[in-house]
């Protein structure tokens, strides 16, 4: 066969054909009934016997674990009980990301369920920067309030919340970041990356673990009798949530993240959120919610008030029932994010212009710097090290002192790099998860820090890879073979949509349409289907399927919905060429 052997695409990308054993995959045929395409994907992806059904059946009862698992989660769930008895206001300072917007929003909203007032606040980017500050804090305390959430901040905030205890607002950190040996000294810190934790879910994004804290709050006050003479909460109505800021902090969709995620879409399709339907209606987004909708439509929106407008927009948006309110807020965040996009074009272009010098020079990491807005820098970070397969650094400069954003490659983890950093004084402060973080640090610093990460990075390489999950004919390639692998959904990190090799077919038709996307047919002696491959115009797959000379095509199967009619297409993610 062409693929017994690895194969380098006309991308310069390996193709890897995963491996499936041939009785694992009879067994699941034999137990579930499943085609011999659904199985043999399953079994590339490590799924057995053992867990199939918790794979294909992602059930939160049979996935969620004890809350009261985590290090410090009774300690941050009788404080919260006495708050409730003392009739006390809650404060809520989250982070102005995704994830912090969704994990200030649910708390919010189950705190409003239950009869407890609280506020939330969300720090601008520009002017208070990343995570507590203690004039923020200060505020709260003036206002009368004693006790202030932290989500997806706080782990590192050590000099805020010392502040606040000194002024008396008790603090409770709920997070997921990397912590130190250090902690700060809250009333709680309940984060699964803390140091001296043993929980398996280190991979929760902070709105998992804010909703393991609501799980935990709620089986307390049903078990001192509080829902007795009132309506106990559905917390599953709040999954909607939980799966947006899963997805939108590229969290891997595997256990129980992959449950919060499959109900959360499930929520999600019921429009109760009144922002959410809102914006969703706003968007124009016709189709049932998915992974894909949330992560390259919905997500960047919320992000958008974060980045370079008001950044408490996603959080009020995400949290209000009243229909003018959410109006009024998707319409800002629509054209924020609008404008965000011709800053970050503009921004990534001269971005390419440094990282391809450094990339000639064979460097095993990404780093640019420049006078660009604070809250893009994320988004151009991301795109860096999708097209480069390397980790990421961008950091943008202001009167000496520069911000940055990173995203990284499994093989690299990022934030115990940032930490490393911070330990050797190279950097003003930073911290973050394996795939993403941040920091400060000063200007005269940044080529230290270059020297640094050169040996820090050793073992990363742009050595990008496809994993295909099988080898399909194009007559295989119809509805009902893309509803079988629907079975697999939610598709995301550490569950990526299926990927097949269609081998020896011959290119029809190819036109341009839109911008820069190719649209064709491929077809071989039996069928034919179409194809299209998105961005392709003046790139080495585009010229290969315009000249026709192709050997084997790589990518995904989908279906396109146009006019109320559904039809399936093949999206042609790289090719293999007959030269």
């Amino acid at each position: 066969m062409l693929f017994d052997i690895e194969k380098r695409s006309i991308t310069n990308t390996l193709w890897k054909l995963q491996k499936a054993d041939q009785r694992e995959v009879l067994t699941l045929i034999q137990k579930f009934e499943l085609p011999e395409i659904l199985a043999r994907t399953l079994v590339t992806r490590g799924v057995n016997v053992e867990n199939a059904v918790n794979f294909l059946y992602p059930l939160i009862r049979l996935l969620l674990p004890d809350p009261f698992h985590l290090l410090d989660m009774d300690k941050a769930v009788y404080r919260i009980i006495q708050a409730i008895n003392d009739n006390e206001s809650v404060a809520i300072f989250g982070d102005y990301d995704v994830d912090g917007a969704t994990s200030s929003a649910l708390i919010n909203r189950y705190l409003r369920m239950i009869g407890m007032h609280s506020i939330t606040y969300i720090p601008d980017r520009i002017n208070e920067g990343y995570g507590l500050n203690s004039d923020a804090l200060l505020q709260f305390k003036k206002k009368g309030i004693n006790l202030c959430i932290s989500v997806d901040c706080g782990t590192l905030g050590y000099q805020p919340i010392k502040d606040a205890r000194n002024f008396g607002l008790d603090i409770i950190v709920v997070d997921h970041h990397l912590s130190t040996e250090k902690l700060p000294s809250a009333v709680a810190v309940v984060n699964p990356n803390r140091l001296d934790e043993r929980s398996p879910y280190s991979n929760l994004a902070a709105v998992g673990v804010s909703f393991l804290l609501i799980v935990a709050l709620n089986k307390s006050l049903r078990e001192q009798g509080f829902f007795t003479n009132r309506k106990e909460p559905n917390l599953f109505d709040l999954l909607d949530l939980v799966a947006l800021g899963t997805v939108c902090d590229a969290m891997q969709i595997t256990g129980l993240n992959r449950a919060f995620v499959s109900q959360g879409l499930k929520i999600m399709s019921t429009r109760k959120n009144v922002g959410l339907r809102v914006l969703s209606d706003a968007l124009g987004i016709l189709e049932k919610p998915s992974v894909s909708r949330l992560s390259f439509n919905i997500g960047p929106c919320i992000n958008a008030g974060g980045r370079i407008g008001e950044a408490s927009l996603g959080t009020r948006l995400l949290s209000t029932d009243n229909e003018e309110e959410a109006h009024s807020i998707a319409s800002k965040l629509i054209n924020l994010n609008n404008a965000r996009k011709i800053m970050e074009n503009k921004a990534f272009a001269e971005a390419i212009t440094q990282v391809e010098k450094s990339i000639h020079l064979g460097e095993n990491f990404i780093i640019a710097s420049g006078n660009w807005h604070q809250g893009i820098i994320g988004i151009i970070a991301s795109k860096l090290k999708e097209q480069f397969h390397l980790p990421a650094i961008v950091i943008s400069l202001n009167n000496g002192i520069g911000k940055a954003s990173c995203r990284s490659i499994p093989e690299v983890n990022i934030g115990a790099a940032i930490l490393s950093a911070k330990y050797m004084n190279l950097i003003i402060e930073g911290g973050g998860h394996s795939m993403a973080a941040g920091f400060l640090i000063k200007e005269d610093k940044i080529n230290d820090l270059h020297h640094f990460f050169t040996k820090k990075f050793t073992n990363s390489t742009n050595n990008r890879a496809l994993k295909a999950d099988g080898i399909v004919t194009v007559k295989a390639i119809n509805l009902s073979l893309w509803n079988q692998l629907q079975r697999l959904e939610p598709f995301g990190i550490g569950n990526p949509e299926p990927r097949f090799i269609i081998q020896g077919a011959k290119i029809r038709k190819p036109k341009v349409v839109g911008v820069d996307h190719i649209k064709c047919f491929i077809a071989d002696n039996d069928a034919i289907v179409r194809a299209i491959a998105f961005r392709s115009v003046n790139t080495h797959l585009g010229s290969a399927i315009t000249q026709g000379n192709i050997e084997a095509i790589l990518g995904k199967i989908s279906v396109n919905y146009w006019n109320g009619n559904e039809f399936v297409q093949f999206l042609i993610e790289d090719a293999l060429t007959s030269n």
